[in-house]
């Protein structure tokens, strides 16, 4: 955007140039002034011969280059953006028991607005509470009784396995034992029926000899002691003693002898009798052990099914839990929507904004089609604008805007196009929607305003002040000040326009081109800038 401020210095000047000469008086100049302001043109030509002809004064500018913007112009509304106006109505019907806010009113997001009467909700509300308390109750002791039904359940199969653990063990170390009674009484009958060996044999021979030659010397050492007595020279006592060892080796050699002859004859039938009873015994032991132990560890196998189908129960028992533990989600959604329903009856503003409406009061029945009343989001707008198809066909979703509303003193606002519509068939027009970012807060919605849509933009445009173009002959022209002080007329090209600069085509970038008192002005005319005559004041 070009400013205004250099159509507004050179008006400042002129008024200086003409105050000057005013109070000056200077007939000269005032009558070269009022000849180029009225007249616009000196015609050096129809001038005397010999007289000289003052240049006319004209207000000039520089052409620029600089970034140029393409703008379409949109006029149009102000209005709440979309989602930014909400119209509060209660979800059923009900009447109202109170409205705390006014037109004009400011409110925030989840103020209270208004309440409708809820006895009724209120008591329902009050209801699900305690039926919910109830089902938390009873789903606390059905969870209870679950956890001790497993728990009981768990330490019933813990005790039955080590039963049957046990019993599996006593049933092992009986049969042992009956079995290693019974290898012992089959080895002793054995024995007894097989005999003595020969290495016994043998052996007890051995002692007979052993026993017979002991026998004979001890005989011929009593008879020794005795004749040794009869001449006197040995004792009563050592024939005492030889006599009693000599019985003592005939004993000896007596018992030799029958340990030979019971090892030839051999065992008693009756000892053999005795040790096969033996082994019978010790079978029947074994039997008994192990008929014992299988009927004990099938005891412990039956304890440990028949508590192993104890988690039926538990499972009956975690069932129930569960029904009450769903009884009790049931009854929290119960409440709650009875929560819910009763807070429908407190109108709440969903966005911080203005109340625009007031719909209803005290007494006054509501429902979802009957609000209560109307709030518009603060900063919050949008411009609904219309411009012609040929100059909004550029207009694309997404460009830059610049806002001014009408009345307005303060600067543009920045937005951006959200939409572009369909040509009304009625208007002939192009509908478009531009979302404002940063309105002024003194912007009302159904204010009128104009955006202006950036389409393009021309980085290295040539521009010159918009009132130094005119039209001649059907053609846009500029008079373009030489360095002599003459004014020549040039044709241009004219392209974007924004605020008081135009952009043309066929000047150079510092050229001074005239924008005041150049209508009536002649191609070669002598000019002199305001600023210029000001400073010859």
């Amino acid at each position: 955007m070009l400013p205004n401020a250099t159509h507004m210095r050179v008006n400042t000047s002129m008024h200086r140039i003409f105050e000057r000469i005013i109070l000056g008086g200077g007939l000269a100049v005032m009558g070269a002034v009022i000849t180029g302001c009225s007249r616009g043109t000196a015609a050096p030509e129809s001038a005397p011969s010999g007289q000289r002809v003052a240049p006319v004064v004209v207000a000039t500018a520089t052409a620029e280059r600089r970034p140029m913007e393409v703008l379409v112009s949109c006029p149009g509304t102000l209005v709440p953006s979309q989602g930014a106006s909400a119209r509060v109505a209660p979800p059923f019907a009900g009447r109202v028991r109170a409205v705390y806010v006014r037109e004009g009113d400011h409110v925030v997001a989840g103020q209270l607005l208004a309440e409708l009467e809820n006895q009724t909700l209120t008591e329902q509300s009050q209801s699900a509470a305690a039926a919910l308390a109830a089902a938390e109750h009873q789903a606390q002791e059905a969870d209870l009784a679950a956890r001790a039904a497993a728990a009981d359940h768990a330490t019933a199969v813990e005790a039955a396995q080590l039963s049957l653990k046990a019993a599996e063990l006593d049933r092992e170390s009986s049969v042992h034992q009956a079995q290693f009674a019974l290898d012992a009484a089959e080895t002793e009958l054995r024995k007894l029926k097989s005999g003595a060996r020969p290495q016994e044999i043998a052996q007890a021979q051995q002692s007979v000899l052993q026993a017979q030659a002991n026998r004979d010397r001890a005989a011929q050492e009593a008879q020794r002691t005795k004749n040794l007595y009869a001449h006197g020279i040995a004792s009563r006592r050592q024939m005492d003693d030889a006599d009693t060892a000599l019985r003592v080796a005939e004993a000896a050699l007596a018992s030799a002898r029958e340990q030979l002859a019971l090892l030839k004859a051999g065992n008693r039938p009756e000892d053999i009798k005795a040790a096969e009873v033996r082994v019978e015994s010790a079978r029947e032991a074994l039997a008994q052990a192990r008929a014992a132990g299988d009927a004990h560890v099938a005891q412990a196998q039956a304890a440990l099914r028949q508590a192993e189908q104890g988690a039926a129960q538990v499972a009956v028992k975690e069932a129930d839990a569960r029904a009450f533990r769903a009884l009790v989600m049931q009854k929290r959604a119960d409440l709650a929507a009875a929560g819910a329903s009763a807070g429908y009856a407190r109108l709440t503003s969903p966005v911080s904004g203005v109340i625009t409406r007031r719909f209803l009061n005290a007494g006054d029945m509501a429902d979802p089609n009957t609000p209560v009343v109307e709030v518009m989001a603060r900063n919050s707008l949008d411009l609904v604008c219309s411009s012609s198809p040929d100059a909004a066909s550029a207009v694309r979703v997404g460009m830059i805007a610049r806002i001014h509303s009408a009345g307005s003193t303060g600067k543009a606002a920045l937005g951006r196009v959200i939409s572009v519509g369909q040509v009304d068939p009625q208007t002939n027009l192009l509908s478009v929607r531009i979302s404002l970012s940063r309105p002024d807060p003194s912007w009302k919605a159904g204010a009128f305003a104009t955006g202006d849509v950036v389409t393009q933009v021309h980085p290295r445009a040539i521009v010159v002040p918009a009132l130094a173009v005119i039209q001649r002959a059907g053609r846009s022209v500029v008079f373009v000040v030489a360095p002599d002080g003459t004014a020549h007329v040039r044709p241009v090209t004219t392209g974007a326009r924004n605020g008081d600069w135009i952009e043309v085509t066929g000047v150079r970038p510092g050229e001074h081109v005239i924008t005041v008192g150049q209508y009536e002005l002649a191609d070669g005319a002598k000019v002199v800038s305001s600023a210029q005559a000001g400073s010859a004041q």
